[in-house]
């Protein structure tokens, strides 16, 4: 089976049993971030609005690439990618 590799950034491990680094299925970045849901279900709330949109202060990176660089879900993620998930932390 091809897969991709998912980082996610520390603070988003809480929401995903304390994994940081987990493989799913490759296919277009839609598919790839509903398996990271199917996986880790509490994350969708905390990565996404009502609608699937991602929340502005996630930054999601498909290999080098902002996925919001990219213009489309519907973008392929081919096999061996790493998809890495990370969320603004506030602090001062």
């Amino acid at each position: 089976m091809s897969e991709v590799k998912v980082i996610l950034s520390t603070p988003l491990a809480r929401f995903a049993d304390g994994e940081t680094k987990f493989q799913v299925p490759a296919g277009t970045f839609q598919e790839v971030i509903d398996k990271v849901y199917e996986r880790h279900p509490a994350l969708r709330l905390r990565l996404a609005d009502g609608a699937g949109a991602l929340l502005p202060f996630v930054s999601v990176y498909v290999g080098e690439d902002n996925i919001r660089d990219l213009g489309t879900p519907d973008i392929e993620v081919p096999p061996r990618t790493t998809v890495m998930i990370m969320s603004a932390v506030a602090g001062g």
